[in-house]
């Protein structure tokens, strides 16, 4: 993984980096402005390298087996609220069995069937 992003990167800073060694103009800095803005490339291949080495790490962090056990083991498991929030101190509907029952139409198995003699 860490070599893909290497590769990846140094493939990104080569892309821009001019091909020609020609004559190098030379540019004055502008002393009076503060932040010396980047070209719209560069800026494009810097936002797409820190996407990239986000989601490679937000990935390899998710897909942890020992990452998922801390979270299972420190995480806190929201339960069911007994009430309904708001003005109504009415139990919540969840409470009653009722509201579990499977649909009327489900198709039951038959316990045993007759044999056909011919």
């Amino acid at each position: 993984m860490k070599g893909l992003v290497c590769f990846t990167a140094v493939l990104a800073l080569m892309g821009g980096v001019p091909a020609t060694a020609g004559d190098i103009e030379f540019k004055p800095v502008d002393t009076k402005k503060l932040v010396i803005q980047p070209s719209k490339m560069a800026a494009n291949l810097a936002a797409g390298t820190i996407n990239l080495v986000g989601q490679g790490a937000a990935n390899s962090i998710e897909n942890n087996g020992y990452i998922k056990t801390l979270n299972n083991l420190f995480s806190i498991k929201k339960l069911e609220p007994r009430f309904q929030t708001g003005p109504s101190s009415l139990p919540s509907p969840n409470m009653y069995k009722s509201t579990q029952y499977k649909s009327y139409n489900s198709p039951v198995m038959p316990i045993n069937q007759p044999a056909i003699r011919r």
